[in-house]
């Protein structure tokens, strides 16, 4: 059984970041937008499919639509 690390801020802080920043800043929405479509996993949604979406603090407390 394999155990989390845990690490302090500090250790974090010294860490070099794997993340390429020129990459990241370089995106456009229009590249994130062909990205998504062309990812089989991640579902594009209609306008109407959007605004039935409900934040989670609402669905726990109850506050969605009893439609069943």
């Amino acid at each position: 059984m394999s155990r989390i690390k845990r690490y302090t801020m500090e250790e974090i802080r010294k860490m070099k970041s794997r993340s390429d920043v020129k990459k990241f800043k370089d995106t456009t929405e229009k590249d994130i937008l062909e990205q998504s479509m062309k990812d089989p996993d991640t579902p594009i949604l209609t306008d109407k499919e959007l605004k039935e979406m409900k934040p989670a603090k609402e669905r726990k407390r109850g506050k969605e639509k009893k439609d069943r």
